[in-house]
């Protein structure tokens, strides 16, 4: 008698233990839902390399569920720009344009890379061109 009650509040327990986990599961996948919903934010950077003659931006915005964006590059062949957005039906691209600009990169010792971004702020580097090893410098104003 004594091992059936031990077995009997053993199952119970499991029972009790496996209950707790599903509401928790189901309160974890809730507080999810609703961080999703109202889950709102907007960043952009850019930098414009005219040492190796490239160009890289992004920009993207939440809104609840849905994100947009682009980003574009260019490599001294072309530009190309892709338009996303993402929500409950997943990532798509929803424009894409793509132009030639040149026949090639043109890489210029004296130029400078100039870096921008909504949490970075902004700033350049150059080429520092004083040593034997080439290596960049910050040129902060």
């Amino acid at each position: 008698m004594l091992k059936f009650l031990f077995v009997a509040s053993l199952l119970v327990a499991v029972a009790l233990a496996q209950t707790e986990s599903l509401t928790s599961a189901e309160e974890k996948e809730e507080l999810e839902r609703i961080q999703n919903e109202s889950a709102q934010y907007s960043f952009n950077n850019k930098i414009n390399d005219q040492i190796n003659d490239g160009q890289i931006e992004r920009e993207e915005t939440r809104e609840g569920t849905k994100v947009t964006g682009s980003y574009s590059y260019s490599d001294g062949f072309v530009k190309r720009t892709v338009h996303y957005e993402a929500d409950e039906n997943g990532y798509r691209v929803v424009k894409e344009d793509t132009q030639p600009i040149g026949e090639g990169p043109e890489f210029n010792p004296e130029g400078k890379a100039d870096v921008e971004g909504s949490l970075i702020g902004s700033y350049s580097i150059k080429l520092d061109n004083d040593g034997d090893k080439k290596h960049y410098k910050d040129v902060r104003a």
